[in-house]
């Protein structure tokens, strides 16, 4: 067989494709991951059922300028449609906020107050997708409305699928973690004591980390 210039005996045969050049070969592969991220997220969807006791969002906030405090939300319910790399098309998710949990009963009795969550009148969060993007084959980015202290707001979550398993029941699951920073002035929560420096006490700005598994229960 002539091989023409430019062309090395280890690019024959590239999957099917006779003898192709190395910049060929880039341009052929670029192709072929720019069909498969163009493809409809929605595609071969499925629902997907969320695991409330693997799943939580951990918040950080600035304390007195100088340290981050962290803390828990539980999160009660959720659930996702997703394709069979697990990749969500939809997704939507409710916390419990009167279960925010810092470690420190006083600061958590405080947090809970009028003065932060006001878990009385609004006792859970909640978040709604409106549209959500693949980046790659296991990053995406959730756009949705954030309902917060009964403020609804749009937030973006950056986030990723971590991994696929079948668990000893048979039931397949997805881990994801997903990241977002809203500035708790934008949800009403406005209590905004400083130092006599000027420093916020508590910082407005809040970093929110979710973890969750989701669930593929078993076809009857």
């Amino acid at each position: 067989m002539r091989v023409s210039k430019g062309c090395v005996r280890r690019d024959c045969n590239f999957r099917g494709l006779g003898c192709v050049t190395e910049r060929m070969k880039r341009y052929l592969l670029s192709v072929i991951v720019a069909l498969a991220v163009g493809l409809p997220i929605a595609a071969n969807a499925t629902p997907l059922v969320g695991d409330p006791v693997h799943s939580s969002a951990r918040f950080g906030i600035t304390h007195l300028a100088i340290s981050h405090v962290q803390g828990r939300i539980p999160i009660t319910a959720w659930s996702a449609t997703v394709n069979s790399a697990g990749m969500p098309s939809a997704l939507q998710a409710t916390l419990d906020v009167s279960k925010v949990d810092t470690h420190e009963p006083d600061r958590d009795k405080d947090l809970r107050s009028p003065n932060f969550f006001d878990v009385a009148q609004y006792p859970t969060m909640t978040f709604v997708a409106t549209s959500i993007k693949a980046t790659d084959a296991t990053h995406f980015v959730a756009v949705g409305n954030l309902t917060l202290h009964g403020v609804t707001k749009p937030v973006t979550l950056t986030g990723e699928v971590l991994g696929k398993v079948t668990d000893p029941w048979g039931h397949t699951r997805f881990g994801y973690q997903a990241r977002t920073t809203i500035n708790r002035q934008d949800f009403g929560m406005t209590w905004g004591k400083t130092l006599p420096g000027g420093q916020l006490i508590v910082g407005n700005d809040v970093t929110i980390t979710i973890n969750a598994e989701g669930i593929i229960p078993k076809k009857p």
